[in-house]
């Protein structure tokens, strides 16, 4: 061989070399938009030849679609076993971003006990949180996934975690309303005292879902009826204010009377009469109020005029007045309901009673711009200077 020859094969075997090693150190090209869509609607559809396909075509195995989630969260989402653990063996990460939440999330939500045995044993964080602390179990158990609930406890979920808001999964489930979960929850260890950080307990929870099944569960593993949050209210005035009569006859059957004014005040302002009724034959004062206006003035300011009658024929003063001097005359005015105002003169209201600002029924509407009222207190006020 001569030298020349020598050095061209030399030379063909170094550039052969080389360009074998830029092929190996080139990435693949990006995958193409409907390589993605495909591997992720095989996902959704359990199609493992579809996903096979995407993986021998190098689309990348965690690649984000359109709803932000990889093809093993969509296949989580559905309940796809088989197809789950096609990606994990093609190396698909439990650990991927699902449109902020974690893959263990997605399949708690839905319920998916197998998927969730699944995931956890490919690694997946049975108590990852996502940015507002909530885990896993808090999700299963706020949608009432019983099985994922059990599922997540016996793989070691943390049943008192909190989130940002100092909420646990049983005041999620309590909030809910779900007998079921907050059952599990309890039985698996779920404190009943956790506070939030606006000191509502899973008690307080329960009397705003309004499931008197969830209330009695709680008291029955002890929960304290009688714990106020931050404002001073417990759970029969959060019962009260939402009309869950079911909730407030549970809590006054187990005795709890503390906090009956103000549920009260919340009763007649949502012009809840049975509840106020109730409330009231119970030991409520007729002379509760609620951020300083009596029963009367809420009465008149929601309209209700059941509650209005109901109040005057328990004996309550027609022109008693808040701390601001107003009486439930100068509201109705101001408000412009006129059959409450007529109602109010019929049953004796004194229409010159004035406020701390100088203020009468009168000049309310006159303000507020309600002529036919202004006409009627006019009215009254002639038929008054007639009589003897």
């Amino acid at each position: 061989m001569n030298p020349r020859t020598s050095s061209l094969l030399t030379l063909t075997f170094t550039l052969l070399l080389t360009a074998r090693s830029a092929i190996a150190q080139t990435p693949p090209p990006p995958p193409t938009p409907d390589g993605v869509a495909a591997l992720q609607l095989a996902a959704m559809n359990g199609d493992l030849k579809g996903i096979a396909s995407a993986v021998n075509a190098h689309v990348p195995i965690d690649a984000l679609g359109d709803s932000h989630m990889t093809a093993l969260g969509i296949a989580s989402m559905y309940g796809r076993l088989d197809a789950l653990r096609a990606l994990l063996k093609a190396g698909a990460s439990v650990a991927a971003d699902q449109d902020g939440e974690s893959i263990l999330a997605v399949a708690a939500h839905e319920g998916h006990t197998a998927v969730l045995d699944a995931l956890i044993a490919a690694g997946a964080d049975v108590n990852a949180k996502n940015k507002d602390g909530i885990s896993p179990l808090m999700v299963a158990a706020g949608s009432n996934r019983v099985g994922a609930v059990r599922t997540l406890v016996a793989k070691g979920a943390e049943v008192n975690a909190v989130n940002n808001d100092g909420a646990t999964a049983l005041i999620a489930a309590a909030y809910g309303g779900y007998p079921q979960s907050t059952d599990a929850l309890l039985a698996s260890g779920a404190q009943t005292d956790v506070r939030d950080r606006a000191g509502r307990t899973a008690l307080m929870a329960s009397a705003l879902g309004g499931n008197a099944a969830v209330t009695s569960l709680l008291l029955e593993h002890k929960a304290d009826p009688l714990v106020e949050d931050n404002n001073d209210m417990n759970a029969l005035v959060y019962a009260a204010s939402t009309g869950q009569d079911e909730v407030v006859a549970v809590l006054r059957k187990a005795g709890v009377t503390r906090g009956a004014d103000l549920a009260l005040a919340f009763a007649v302002r949502g012009c809840r009469l049975p509840l106020a009724t109730s409330l009231l034959a119970g030991g409520a004062s007729i002379d509760a109020d609620l951020n300083g206006d009596h029963l009367l003035i809420l009465a008149v300011g929601a309209n209700c005029r059941e509650g209005v009658e109901m109040l005057l024929a328990k004996g309550m003063n027609i022109d008693k007045t808040n701390d601001e001097g107003m009486t439930a005359l100068m509201r109705a005015a101001g408000e412009g309901y006129a059959d409450l105002v007529e109602l109010l003169l019929t049953k004796g209201a004194d229409m010159e009673v004035q406020n701390k600002n100088n203020q009468s029924a009168w000049l309310f509407a006159a303000m507020a711009n309600h002529p036919d009222i202004v006409e009627m207190l006019r009215a009254n006020r002639e038929a008054r200077q007639k009589k003897p």
